[in-house]
């Protein structure tokens, strides 16, 4: 889920320290370089196209996004200003917990990520992670974005299928001279007080259900500030003494507190279908301490009592599972940018430039905890660790007990003890490219370049468990001495088993979550190799009804 730009306002303040050194002594004298160079300009170079013309129109106009624009937004994502578009729609982004990839990606039009071609300088970026082809934008830092060109429509005719829904064409600051060192500090701030005056308010409906299931559904704060983001960025800039050549490096760290769901009204519950009023909580029936239930005689939960545990009857009311509060809003990451770019003049034919650019991504996802969702679908009715009342409310006979029989029993329980279910991901990439562009004659211009990218992914799952370690787990037997143990420790077949105690709401040991929780690793790399060749000129013929000659 995305944060809700109609209830929370957020509340940025950004430091921003720059020392340029600039070429020109005064202001005026800058400006009028600036209109200058605007009237006397002779080539644009359009995204969607290879064709060099002053006069380039089209029926798909490009969009564009300068840094202007960023510096007054005040991100320090690039994904957040882009996706603010109406062009873009959702997709993988920090605001992305459940089925989070880890990158941050475009999606033009709602066509996909994948359809969505997005260049830097013109060229390609490489794949974002080992499961999806769609570059990750976290790898380009918000300082050194001159503007973003974003064109919709027409760009599958230059670029091919993977452009479908457009092109996102990100250009970088050129001969950039001096340096520059930005500091932003910001936050979010939201006032939980949803619902207008007369209607229901969401505090209310959340008090009503933390009065009879207080262990789920809470109050968030009045005034809840947090979402933590801090960044710093630095760029430096050296023109040649010929003025031929110039190279630039940059490099910034940016740092992202969580925001949890628990933390607003309108998700600290989650809300449920309820025609007779405007807002109700509802829940999960895979609950803690858990639902017990044969799904045709019974529903119950289980309580511990001075006399043993008990199962008593379950109850929407007081025993639904809130699953919305620990869910990410926004998730916690640490990114670290360092990059160069340069070129020099070796005639005037001959112009070698290069760029290398370098990310380090991390982040972690999390969703409400994983568990038991009725996995199995009996139980022993000698297993020790149901008590005489538990075992007689299920249906088990002395008879039944004795011969440990089995009967039939779903479980859906939810592993509070181990925590929201993680997705840990450490992505990196390295991208270089290096080429020579220029004249052939006054009329004609060329551009070679090769390019190498390397993207690594590395995701790790946290706290889930290895579903057919649940079943060993649930059948128990008394063991040597009477203790309960694993009936695979007693036949061999699993001797790492350790009990579930799902029957006792404090049952649950540490050594029993060692056992059925796993992490799940996922690597991979992905090498990108791109040569380019192109050369682009005016043919000198007129066709009768135009106004310029036909270019290629």
């Amino acid at each position: 889920m995305e944060l809700n730009s109609h209830v929370q306002r957020a509340v940025r303040r950004a430091l921003v320290l720059s020392a340029v050194t600039a070429a020109s002594a005064s202001v005026p004298a800058l400006a009028q370089d600036q209109q200058q160079a605007a009237d006397t300009v002779d080539t644009v170079v359009v995204t969607g196209s290879r064709i060099r013309s002053a006069n380039l129109e089209g029926t798909t106009p490009v969009t564009q996004v300068t840094s202007q624009d960023i510096a007054t937004q005040g991100v320090t994502r690039v994904e957040d200003l882009v996706n603010q578009l109406p062009q873009a729609f959702a997709a993988q982004n920090a605001n992305v917990a459940n089925g989070a990839s880890g990158a941050a990606t475009i999606n033009l039009r709602g066509l996909g990520s994948p359809r969505t071609l997005v260049l830097i300088d013109g060229r390609r970026l490489p794949y974002g992670t080992v499961n999806n082809s769609a570059p990750d934008i976290n790898t380009i830092p918000a300082s050194i974005i001159e503007r973003v060109d974003i064109l919709t429509g027409g760009a599958s005719a230059v670029y091919g299928s993977d452009a479908v829904a457009g092109v996102v064409n990100f250009i970088t600051k050129k001969d950039f001279e001096g340096v520059q060192v930005e500091a932003q500090y910001g936050f979010y701030q939201h006032n939980n007080s949803y619902g207008g005056p007369g209607a229901v308010k969401l505090r209310d409906v959340i008090a009503a259900r933390a009065a009879t299931n207080p262990s789920q559904f809470a109050l968030p704060d009045d005034n809840v500030t947090d979402g933590y983001g801090k960044s710093v960025n630095f760029m430096m800039g050296l023109s040649s003494a010929d003025g031929r050549g110039n190279i630039t490096v940059y490099g910034g760290i940016d740092d992202q507190d969580q925001v949890l769901e628990r933390d607003r009204d309108y998700s600290a519950c989650s809300l449920g279908a309820n025609p007779t009023v405007s807002f109700s909580c509802g829940g999960s029936g895979t609950s803690y301490p858990g639902q017990f239930t044969d799904f045709s005689n019974f529903v119950y939960t289980t309580v511990a009592t001075p006399g043993g545990n008990q199962f008593v009857n379950f109850s929407n009311t007081l025993n639904q599972y809130n699953f919305g509060p620990v869910n990410h809003y926004l998730r916690p990451s640490r990114r670290y940018n360092l990059g160069a770019m340069g070129h020099y003049e070796l005639n005037d034919n001959a112009d070698v430039y290069t760029q290398l650019m370098y990310t380090n991504y991390r982040s972690i996802a999390q969703i409400a905890p994983g568990g038991i969702f009725f996995d199995s679908s009996t139980i022993n009715c000698g297993n020790p660790l149901l008590s005489n009342q538990q075992a007689t409310a299920i249906g088990c006979t002395p008879a039944m007990i004795a011969a440990d029989t089995s009967t039939p029993l779903y479980i859906g329980r939810r592993n509070v003890e181990g925590g929201g279910r993680q997705n840990s991901f450490r992505n990196a990439m390295f991208r270089g490219v290096v080429g020579v562009r220029g004249d052939i004659t006054s009329m004609w211009q060329y551009d070679v370049s090769a390019q190498f990218s390397s993207t690594s992914a590395n995701t790790e799952t946290l706290n889930y468990f290895v579903i057919p370690r649940i079943a060993r787990a649930l059948d128990v037997v008394s063991g040597p001495g009477g203790v309960p143990t694993c009936r695979s420790v007693i036949d061999g077949s699993d001797p790492d088993c350790i009990p579930y105690n799902v029957f006792d709401p404090n049952g649950i040991t540490p050594d029993a979550l060692r056992y059925l929780q796993a992490p799940g690793i996922q690597s991979g790399t992905i090498d990108q190799e791109v040569f380019i060749g192109q050369v682009t000129g005016d043919l000198g013929w007129t066709i009768p009804s135009a106004t310029e000659s036909i270019k290629v």
